[in-house]
């Protein structure tokens, strides 16, 4: 519950957080309904406005009108990291650090505190890829079994801030298209999007499903104008010119001897181009000029990368220092330069990488030179059309002044390639696997196509079965890596879910959001320069902490490291999904109902003998016989039948036993029940590879028997497990089958309003799974 604010002003609020006074606009953002676009020059302070003003301070004051989680969206992996320090920095010091959580979810991170605590306030700070994808329910480098957690996290009771959209591709439209259908489809718990950026064209956010032709715009005003510190940063000095010489092949040592020349001893250059190719050659070529520079890209691994981030975030203006970078440092990053030099790029993209240079407008003289890239060939990632319209706008401009207050009106057009539709997310609601083991694949409303979307790849070298961290994975595009398999005559691998093993990944076997392993022997990474398909070293390995992968066949909830009964887990899930709804008030009478009727039965599938068995093989030392267990000692045991799924049991039974008169609601528990791992949603059917006789589905024959079952939380008789609710057409108009069934309750409930409840029994039991093996119900 919220409780009251210890402050008397937004402007003693913002104090406290930031140690600074609000601007005008951060203070009128405030105290007035949130917008739909913040339109502000960079280096005004966007990300305090919409954490601080948009968000935290309308939730603290007006309660459950204000979404309880605040999805922060960032197009570069180096906002993100930089980001989350500065939330978390404000809110201990409000001594909301305990209160409020911080979550970061890029390249196939995820919280799973996040995911354990549906009715706890957040600020989640993630990439562009990560979080449409997971708001698409295609979470890239995510279990698929997990994607739809972080479709109902990120769908309901959320505001989304949508930063830097000037350099979102297609996530953009999608992000608008995803607000409408929030609306459309209806959510649970309030919703709303924010667009933020320093140059942003009203027709970007016309949508065939959102086609409003005036969005609620909030721009800087006289007020703000008259304000000394944001006067400062709106008029700074920085001079443009045009630089001697044009990137033709690359750069060698007479560009970096005259690059140099440009630097100023004892202040600050950054160099920005626009592929780490180049990056990189202008990095070895600087090398030699016995000057401190640093080279930073997006293609480091995470690990280094944080080192990278923290040696930009102690830099200060008066350092002699060279920092040549590609695009990630030209939006959101607070850094200021005394010289900036960059090549061409999108107008969009420039005006962003101006505000780096004398970016708090404390220096009376400041440089900005641009380099030219003549030939169209050496134009990618950008478009034509885009590049032609920056070279117009720069030669008029050469020779002024690049401040925000003197830029011209952004007039840029934008042409996205795909735009999401209903029926898309329909379909990408299911998450069943195709008969190849393939998904429906989302990418084209995340990126352009001419842009494909990265794949993460780490290292091994004898260790080759555990799943990856966060820290060992480095972010690569598709082409790179398939012409460092080619090169190299080679292979990756991939982690197979239907098959539970790791398998060879071909250059031509690559798609988006995968996460590859690579032979360390191979190459392909130094520390200096990050990732280089033509280094031929052995890479350093990183150590984790040799975690099993995940698996359609695994059952990893159930091996605890202590024995648990079942009807003590059944009773800790049933009670933790009644203390996760006593803060969700939007939930109520019998929706309510039905979660804590799935929280019941949920597993009282373990009781099949399949099951049974293999927990007992998981104990350690002598076994009670008649006791029923949920949870076993030891990892990575297998069910003696293959493809076997309690939860499908459990669901069978709930439907056996269910006095439940309304055929919806009925369904309703049957689906929530059924789907608590993520296997079992839309359709009964193997999708295990495991070779299964014909006549078992999910593992269960029919006829199979499950024992009576009595605890104090349920009370089951014995149950033969009827399959006949999985044949085409069930067996009559009384009696649908499984998918007719489920695809009713979709269209019923949508498919944003039924993904959360199915998040909230799936918290209820992993927070009880949890504090199982944590013993914090042994007292």
């Amino acid at each position: 519950m919220n409780s009251p604010v210890p402050y008397k002003s937004f402007e003693e609020f913002f104090k406290r957080a930031t140690g600074n006074d609000p601007y005008p606009y951060q203070k009128r953002l405030a105290e007035s309904p949130i917008p739909s676009v913040v339109n502000v020059p960079t280096g005004a302070g966007k990300t305090e406005a919409a954490v601080l003003g948009m968000w935290l301070w309308h939730r603290l004051n007006d309660g459950i009108s204000t979404p309880r989680r605040l999805i922060y969206c960032l197009p570069r992996r180096v906002l993100v990291e930089q980001t989350k320090d500065r939330v978390q920095g404000w809110l201990e010091n409000l001594g909301l650090g305990d209160r409020i959580g911080v979550a970061l979810l890029m390249g196939g991170n995820s919280d799973r505190d996040l995911e354990k605590h549906p009715a706890r306030e957040y600020v989640v700070i993630g990439t562009q890829d990560m979080l449409i994808s997971g708001a698409l329910n295609r979470a890239y480098g995510s279990s698929p079994y997990r994607w739809p957690i972080t479709f109902g996290l990120l769908n309901n009771d959320c505001m989304w801030i949508m930063d830097e959209i000037q350099i979102m591709e297609n996530a953009l439209p999608t992000s608008v298209q995803l607000d409408a259908f929030r609306r459309s489809f209806k959510t649970f718990g309030p919703h709303h999007t924010v667009w933020m950026s320093a140059t942003i064209n009203r027709e970007w956010l016309r949508t065939v499903d959102s086609p409003s032709p005036d969005p609620d715009v909030r721009c800087l005003t006289g007020q703000d104008g008259s304000h000394d510190a944001l006067r400062k940063r709106n008029e700074a000095a920085k001079r443009l010119h045009k630089a001697r010489i044009e990137v033709k092949k690359g750069y060698g040592r007479s560009d970096a001897a005259y690059l140099h020349s440009l630097h100023q001893k004892g202040t600050v250059t950054a160099i920005m181009v626009n592929t780490v190719q180049r990056a990189q050659e202008l990095y070895d070529a600087f090398r030699n000029e016995k000057i401190d520079c640093k080279l930073i890209h997006s293609r480091f691994r995470v690990a280094d990368r944080e080192e990278l981030n923290k040696w930009i975030k102690n830099l200060s203006d008066n350092e002699d220092r060279v920092v040549i970078s590609t695009q990630v440092l030209e939006a959101g990053v607070d850094i200021s330069v005394r010289t900036l030099i960059t090549e061409l790029a999108p107008w969009s993209n420039l005006v962003q990488r101006f505000g780096r240079c004398n970016r708090k407008g404390t220096l009376s003289d400041a440089d900005i030179y641009w380099i030219d890239i003549p030939d169209e060939k050496n134009y990618p990632p950008y478009d034509p059309d885009d590049m032609t319209y920056a070279r117009e706008k720069l030669s008029e401009m050469t020779g002024k002044s690049a401040s925000p207050s003197n830029l011209p009106p952004y007039e840029e057009p934008r042409i996205f390639d795909a735009v999401l539709r209903r029926r898309d997310i329909v379909d990408l609601f299911d998450t069943t696997p195709d008969l190849s083991g393939n998904y429906i694949d989302a990418s084209r409303f995340v990126r352009t196509i001419q842009r494909q979307l990265d794949v993460d790849v780490f290292w091994r070298g004898d260790d080759k079965q555990s799943r990856p961290e966060r820290q060992e994975t480095c972010s690569v595009s598709i082409s790179g890596l398939r012409e460092f398999l080619r090169d190299n005559k080679t292979y990756g691998h991939v982690w197979n879910y239907n098959d539970g093993r790791w398998e060879v990944a071909w250059a031509g076997d690559l798609f988006p959001g995968q996460t590859v392993m690579l032979d360390s022997k191979k190459g392909g990474y130094s520390r200096a320069r990050g990732w280089d398909r033509k280094f031929r070293g052995e890479v350093e390995t990183i150590e984790n902490q040799k975690e099993a992968n995940d698996s359609y066949d695994a059952d990893l909830q159930s091996q605890s490291g202590s024995p648990v009964t079942l009807e003590d887990h059944t009773s800790h899930v049933l009670h933790e999904a009644r203390e996760i709804l006593k803060d969700i008030t939007f939930i109520d009478g019998d929706i309510r109902d039905a979660v804590t009727e799935a929280a019941r039965y949920h597993d009282i599938g373990k009781t099949h003998r399949v099951f049974q068995d293999t927990m007992k093989r998981g104990m350690n030392g002598r076994v009670d016989e008649d006791a029923v267990w949920a949870k076993s000692q030891k990892g990575n045991l297998r069910h003696s039948v293959p493809g076997f799924r309690h939860e499908a049991a459990s669901a069978l039974a709930y439907l056996e036993h269910t006095k439940q008169q309304d055929p919806r609601l009925r369904d309703l528990v049957a689906y929530l029940v059924a789907s608590h791992h993520g296997r079992v949603r839309l359709s009964l059917r193997n999708t295990s590879r495991r070779r299964q006789d014909g006549a078992y589905l999910l593992g269960i024959k029919a006829g199979d028997r499950l024992p009576k079952f009595s605890s104090g939380v349920i009370s089951v008789g014995s149950t033969d497990m009827d399959l006949s609710i999985a044949q085409i057409g069930g067996t009559g108009p009384s009696h649908p089958s499984w998918t007719e069934r489920m695809l009713a309750l979709r269209d019923q409930y949508g498919p944003f309003r039924l993904a959360y409840l199915e998040l909230l029994v799936r918290a209820a039991d992993g927070l009880a799974s949890k504090k199982e093996k944590e013993g914090a119900y042994s007292s």
